[in-house]
């Protein structure tokens, strides 16, 4: 059941995307920012999941601040370089991803888990290039 929910949460990266682009349902700028605040909520949400695993750590607080420090950078490029977002957050996502291979955050994750967080990753950093490029900030 946890895997159905973390596939449905790609559900608006896929859809955002076709549904503006694409199929045309809706007006790509609105489609664009929608995307761009779901993104931020997402990100938030994968680093805030880590911070139980901080809590068990012999030195927690470095890692606690790497750990918001990408739900502010993803607000702070919406605000100041917004030609640039979808970019930076496949970036962050991917970023994310290192710092819980580096830090050792991922073994704490199942297995299952584990697997999991790759593949969303994976999908929502090409929904990120795909939309870059659909949008027209790519060529």
């Amino acid at each position: 059941m946890l895997q159905l929910l973390g596939y449905a949460g790609l559900i608006p990266f896929i859809f955002l995307p076709l549904g503006s682009l694409v199929w045309q349902l809706m007006v790509p700028a609105q489609a664009l920012l929608l995307f761009q605040f779901y993104s931020c909520l997402i990100l938030g949400f994968m680093a805030g999941a880590i911070w139980p695993v901080l809590y068990q750590a012999k030195q927690p607080m470095g890692r606690a601040i790497w750990a918001v420090t990408f739900p502010v950078v993803a607000l702070l490029g919406i605000a100041l370089l917004p030609a640039y977002i979808l970019i930076i957050m496949a970036l962050l996502f991917l970023a994310l991803r290192v710092y819980e291979y580096q830090t050792e955050i991922n073994q704490h994750y199942s297995l299952p888990y584990q697997a999991l967080r790759n593949q969303l990753t994976a999908v929502v950093v090409l929904c990120h290039l795909a939309f870059y490029i659909g949008y027209g900030y790519g060529g």
